[in-house]
């Protein structure tokens, strides 16, 4: 999904969701109820203490929102974008620019969005940003027709400049307080530098990880799979509820969830320290282990990180299903 298009519906798993907050560093307002629909919250990247590797990342989400307000929806995802830049929409992933360059007219409306929480590799080339969206048929009005939370993939590129590679979200009802404060994992608070890392081996080793879930997923079952896997900063979007936040909270959450699902990466890639890695591809759910026909399909992204030495774990899932 492209931050909230209407076009772009997007639907995944049915199940009661909650919205818990997780150990992070948490910056700035948490909320901020005045705020206008052109006015995106502030960056606090010239706070004491902010990390320095992170501020390329939120710069470029926050930058690219802003041309979003100042010219409208297609010349922002297209200066962007990546030349390799996805975004997934019903049909699967799709290239972003070939997609926006063939929308002729460009789409109508006001399409506000910012980041609520970021994470970047310890080399500084890859990041991700997450966090609400609100998009009005009319600018000039108070309530947004549409809201969610949208999820980005960054890469620097060779120039040094900051492009999204991967792009989809999740819609859901108007939250009661808009969030607003920029959250990041507590340790990028330290200056670590970036071990050194094979490439190849890193991205091999991400896409064993994907492997075993799938292997996993399917035998006893998604919650037990990814719980086994899933880092404490689990993040868990589903289509039509709020985000779930914390292990602990998905957890909580799932209790019922009993769906047997297959994944199937279409591109994996993994930063050059080898700590943050991303992979999105296709998926297959059946509500029975032994059902011979899937009953859902559709595309899903996740977002996986590790310590130098240590396994990958899940931080981020999102999927939409093809209905």
């Amino acid at each position: 999904m492209v931050k909230g298009m209407k076009m772009m519906k997007v639907a995944v798993f049915s199940v009661a969701a909650a919205l818990a907050v997780c150990v992070l560093v948490f910056v700035g307002s948490s909320a901020q109820t005045s705020r206008r629909p052109t006015q995106l919250p502030p960056l606090p990247v010239n706070e004491k203490g902010f990390p320095a590797s992170l501020a390329p990342v939120v710069g470029a989400e926050h930058a690219f929102a802003q041309r979003s307000i100042d010219e409208g929806m297609k010349p922002a995802f297209l200066a962007y974008a990546a030349p390799d830049g996805v975004v997934v929409n019903r049909q699967g992933p799709v290239n972003a620019i070939e997609t926006w360059s063939r929308r002729d007219p460009a789409p109508a409306g006001l399409l506000t969005w910012w980041p609520t929480y970021a994470d970047v590799s310890r080399a500084g080339d890859m990041g991700w940003t997450t966090g609400p969206f609100e998009f009005r048929e009319k600018p000039t009005q108070e309530k947004p027709d549409d809201t969610g939370h949208f999820f980005t993939v960054w890469r620097r590129q060779p120039d040094g400049f900051w492009k999204w590679v991967l792009d989809l979200g999740i819609r859901h009802p108007a939250p009661e307080v808009t969030e607003t404060a920029l959250s990041y994992p507590a340790s990028l608070k330290k200056s670590l530098k970036p071990a050194a890392a094979d490439v190849d081996a890193s991205r091999r080793s991400l896409v064993d990880a994907e492997r075993t879930l799938s292997e996993a997923s399917a035998s006893v079952g998604f919650r037990t799979a990814l719980l086994a896997r899933a880092d404490d900063s689990l993040r868990l979007y589903r289509q039509g509820t709020f985000p779930l936040v914390g292990k602990e909270s998905v957890a909580k959450a799932v209790k019922v969830l009993s769906e047997y699902i297959t994944w199937k990466p279409l591109k994996a890639d993994v930063s050059a320290s080898g700590d943050l890695g991303y992979a999105y591809g296709s998926y297959e759910l059946r509500t029975n282990k032994s059902d011979e026909k899937p009953a859902e399909l559709g595309h899903y992204a996740r977002v996986w990180k590790r310590d130098p030495k240590g396994p990958w774990r899940v931080v981020f899932n999102v999927a939409n299903p093809a209905q």
